[in-house]
Order: C-alpha cells, then sequence, then structure tokens
C-alpha cells in the first residue's frame, strides 16, 4: 500500500506487451558481477506504508498463492491511464516472469503455461533491460502472490488499465506481491535480498517459506 492514491493503484498498472529477452544480454551477465547491493538498490525510492507481519506464516495468510521459482527475465507490463485525458502520460509497470515453479500454497490457474507473471512498479519509467542486474536472471525466488487489479476504473478514483489483458501471454494469469515483504530472491549463495523494501540478510531463502524464521521488514 503506497501512501499517494495514485501510486497505490500504479502499483497495479499496466502496458502492452514487450517481451523482453534476456539471450541478448547473456554473455553481459556472465562478465559482470552480481551483488546483493544491486538488487537492495532496485526499487529504491519507492516507499511503502504497510503493517509488517511478523513471519513467513502470517504472510502466507495473507496470500492467495505462494511460490518458488527462478527469475527468467523481466518485461513490459500494463500502462495505467486517465480515462478522457490524454494530457496526462500513462504510468508503466513491468512483469517478472519466473521459471519452474513450484507451489507452496495455493494453486496455480487452469491453463498455466508453466510461469508465474509478476507485476511489479517501474521507479523511473524504466526499460525491462534496466532490471537485468538486480533482478538477476537465474536468481531463485520465494514470492506470495495475489491477484493483480483488472484494470477496471473504481468508483473514486480517476485511473484505469489501458489494457488490461497486457503484460502476460493471453490466458495466464497477472499476480501482485502480497505486500512489500512478499517478493525473495538470493542469487546463487549471495544474500537473500528483499527487493521491495531495499533489505539484505544473510540466510538461506527456504527460511523464508512458511513455516521458517526469516523475514525483513
Amino acid at each position: 500500500m503506497r501512501t499517494v492514491k495514485r501510486t497505490t493503484i500504479a502499483a497495479l498498472a499496466g502496458s502492452i506487451v514487450f517481451v523482453t529477452t534476456f539471450s541478448a544480454c547473456a554473455s553481459t551477465e556472465a562478465t559482470q558481477p552480481y551483488s546483493a547491493q544491486q538488487s537492495v538498490e532496485q526499487f529504491a525510492g519507492i516507499n511503502f506504508d504497510y503493517d509488517p507481519v511478523g513471519s513467513p506464516t502470517a504472510l502466507a495468510e495473507q496470500s492467495r498463492l505462494v511460490v518458488t521459482g527462478t527469475i527468467e527475465r523481466v518485461q513490459e507490463g500494463r500502462v495505467e491511464i486517465v480515462p478522457g485525458n490524454e494530457n496526462v502520460p500513462g504510468i508503466s509497470t513491468i512483469v517478472l516472469v519466473l521459471n519452474d515453479p513450484e507451489v507452496v500454497e495455493g494453486s496455480l490457474d487452469d491453463g498455466s503455461d508453466g510461469q508465474v507473471y509478476v507485476e511489479l512498479q517501474n521507479p523511473g519509467q524504466q526499460e525491462p533491460a534496466a532490471y537485468q542486474d538486480g533482478l538477476r536472471a537465474g536468481s531463485s525466488v520465494v514470492a506470495y502472490l495475489v491477484p493483480a487489479w483488472d484494470g477496471v476504473q473504481v468508483e473514486g478514483t480517476d485511473v484505469a488499465i489501458a489494457d488490461p489483458m497486457a503484460g502476460r501471454p493471453a490466458g495466464q494469469a497477472l499476480y501482485l506481491p502480497a505486500g512489500p515483504q512478499a517478493l525473495i530472491l538470493q542469487y546463487e549463495d549471495n544474500a537473500v535480498v528483499w527487493p521491495l523494501l531495499g533489505e539484505e540478510r544473510d540466510g538461506e531463502l527456504e527460511d523464508t517459506l512458511p513455516g521458517g524464521s526469516l523475514i525483513a521488514g
């Protein structure tokens, strides 16, 4: 939950699908060493107003789906607009694509293509390639998720989604982190990172699963 209403809705915002594969960047990643600090700084500048939970189990209780997986890529998400006002620029999101998802709690939607699509805010309105260092392909991930906003304008707000079904292949579900504590990654044997909070801790990613004791925030 954000402190500004417009950016709260922007957390659920969207755009036209533009899949950015990282094959062209693979050789670059191979020569650029990773540090957890890159992941910590990826969403710098975003401030959340939320009630932190004290354990992964409590976080799971707020989630519809809990999965593990590995980062495949970051791609363009959806675009938030103000209907009827073309003078207000759209606000885009990004989508984190997870490979090899294993369901810890909940279930994947029928017809899942074997990947999980997680919509994230896009500070600075950057291209997806700008996230290749902090959200490094191949990183292991634990994600506590809820369904993404359907994009329909809500009474009392002035925003909607230009194309609510964008951000992922046709027929695939789109999710949001259940809170800023809800997205956790670890690249190889580096520190465990909560990129939305900008926190890192020594430990094992498995300890952030329900029943574990490792949590940020």
